[in-house]
């Protein structure tokens, strides 16, 4: 699709849970704010990632040569046929505050980690080897078991071209996916969710939870969704006049249908109110439908990921899910605080996927981990780690290819104290786009990108 025709699209719609002062109706429906940098066209001439082969190793692989070769698939000739990429769906979890991939995802098998971070290494036999130099952290066992399964990869060192280590700055060229010059106004999966929209589609096509839009999100092209539940995603009226919430949902209808101003948003609601009134009616029923195959964390993130699940399960129709996990700005005593995330991030994705797979829809869903950026390779004063530049980022599903993609840290050569990163994220990007999504990378990047052997 052509810029010029995306551009022509409807403008932003947020749809969230709100109070209605007048008549006790809970539904926000209103154009985001603009992003604090000035609003500016997306270069389109951004410099492609390098397009040499990068070293995979796949699970279970524990040969110590970063350079061998893909290995082909062993997924099994009687496998179910793929999932069309218009019925497919990506959940993207972002990891906020900068998250420690170096005690993540650990290079236990090189001295200068050790020596680097005498205080909060991990040790050696407390690591989860991969092979005989990288391993995980000791709480992400239900990673592990994921790996093994050959259901996980980890893309090692992964960041852009003179990295940022403010966290603003660098979740900023994240979510817009424009390192060089001002963000763009218009998220990267904004800008897919544009590309694929259609008046009268599911207005939960693109779902964040929580009570604001991020960045990678935003669009005037296209509805979006905040959702804090989705069992509490519904008009409410006072419970004194149950009578009166068809009548209100009526007005409400009427007075969206022909706003008195016009303007992108306005037009976009009034165009779609009854498929957002019907999608509300469907989100309200989900949980008469959805009975859990796993047993779930007690935890805000698993809590999250369920409702995901239960909205997949329940054919919402939605592409893009979109979850946060803060904590990882690590500054003082890592190791406890990260340790807990680690449980956190990995018990809860394992359930998920588990969750999916009993509900038959796993080969339907594909999750991806990013942080705005990586730590310092030597650790502080405080037993913590400052802002850093590369890290790794995570790629989870039925359909992914298992392993080790890119090169392992080299704690020799390093930028300024931080890893040098290998693979663009926009590379990461391009495949999810193209390879899961079916869409065109260069439509919604600006520009070609090297893809990666992440899908199967």
């Amino acid at each position: 699709m052509s810029a010029a025709s995306s551009n022509s699209r409807r403008a932003f719609l947020r749809l969230g849970a709100a109070a209605g002062a007048a008549a006790g109706l809970a539904a926000a429906c209103a154009a985001p704010a603009a992003p604090p940098s000035p609003s500016a066209t997306a270069p389109t001439d951004a410099p492609p990632a390098p397009t040499e082969a990068t070293s995979v190793r796949l699970s279970g692989d524990t040969s110590p040569s970063a350079a061998d070769p893909p290995v082909p698939s062993t997924a099994s000739t009687a496998a179910p046929a793929p999932v069309p990429p218009d019925k497919r769906t990506l959940v993207v979890v972002q990891l906020s505050g900068g998250h420690d991939g170096l005690n993540a995802v650990v290079p236990y098998g090189d001295g200068l980690y050790y020596q680097l971070r005498p205080q909060i290494g991990i040790a050696a036999d407390q690591v989860l080897h991969l092979d005989d130099r990288i391993g995980l952290h000791p709480n992400l066992k239900s990673f592990k078991t994921l790996y093994d399964a050959g259901k996980l990869a980890i893309v090692q060192g992964v960041g852009y071209p003179n990295p940022n280590r403010s966290h603003f700055r660098s979740m900023e060229i994240w979510h817009s996916a424009r390192p060089d010059g001002p963000a763009s106004t218009q998220g990267w999966l904004g800008a897919f969710v544009a590309e694929i929209y259609k008046s009268g589609d599911s207005p939960f096509q693109c779902v964040n939870f929580g009570t604001t839009i991020p960045q990678a999100l935003q669009t005037s092209h296209a509805p979006v969704a905040a959702l804090q539940d989705a069992g509490s995603f519904q008009f409410l009226v006072d419970r004194r006049l149950p009578n009166m919430k068809d009548p209100l949902l009526k007005t409400f209808g009427q007075m969206y249908g022909k706003p008195a101003r016009k303007t992108p948003a306005l037009d976009l609601v009034a165009n779609d109110w009854d498929t957002t009134a019907r999608g509300v009616q469907t989100l309200s029923g989900l949980t008469e439908k959805y009975q859990p195959t796993a047993q779930y964390p007690n935890t805000p993130l698993a809590h999250t990921l369920q409702q995901i699940a239960q909205m997949v399960a329940s054919d919402v129709g939605t592409r893009v899910f979109y979850v946060q996990l803060g904590g990882f700005d690590t500054h003082a005593n890592e190791k406890p605080a990260h340790a807990g995330l680690m449980t956190q991030l990995a018990d809860s994705l394992q359930a998920f996927q588990t969750d999916l797979e009993g509900h038959g829809r796993a080969d339907q869903v594909l999750t991806m981990g990013f942080s705005e950026f990586g730590r310092r390779v030597k650790e502080n004063g405080s037993q913590g780690t400052d802002h850093g530049a590369a890290g790794p980022m995570f790629v989870l599903g039925s359909r992914v290819k298992g392993g080790l993609v890119g090169d392992d840290p080299d704690l020799q050569h390093l930028d300024d104290g931080d890893l040098r990163f290998g693979i663009d994220f926009r590379s990461v990007y391009a495949t999810v786009i193209e390879d899961w999504l079916g869409a065109s990378a260069p439509d919604v990047l600006g520009a070609t990108f090297a893809k990666l052997p992440l899908i199967a």
